[in-house]
């Protein structure tokens, strides 16, 4: 029965941002929040990642591969109808998978520049 109980604690489990009561979806549990949640931060990570490649700053080993594990998330919430329930999640995602291009271009086109 414990186990049981605790089965339903995970199940039920809320968004811990503020005021937002939104299920956390599996994916997501590490994080603790619900998938839009989880893409506003996302969006803003890209955009100070962005930012930092405009100013001529490496990018750390870290963020590249924070980057790419984006990119990989979204195609996985994508493919999966229970996670991505709302056309403007779906919408939010591809966006970000635009956003995520966008810093690779970035990166690629000012690397090539660099080494020329």
């Amino acid at each position: 029965m414990k186990g049981c109980a605790l089965f339903m604690i995970r199940q039920t489990r809320a968004c811990q941002a503020a005021a937002c009561s939104a299920p956390v979806p599996p994916g997501l549990r590490q994080h603790g929040v619900c998938l839009s949640h989880y893409l506003d931060d996302a969006f803003t990570r890209v955009a100070q990642t962005l930012e930092l490649c405009q100013i001529g700053q490496p990018l750390e080993p870290e963020t590249v591969d924070w980057l790419i594990e984006q990119g990989d998330f979204a195609v996985r919430v994508l493919s999966r109808r229970d996670m991505a329930k709302s056309s403007e999640q779906r919408a939010k995602l591809l966006e970000l998978l635009l956003c995520l291009a966008n810093v690779q271009e970035y990166v690629r086109h000012h690397s090539v520049s660099k080494a020329t």
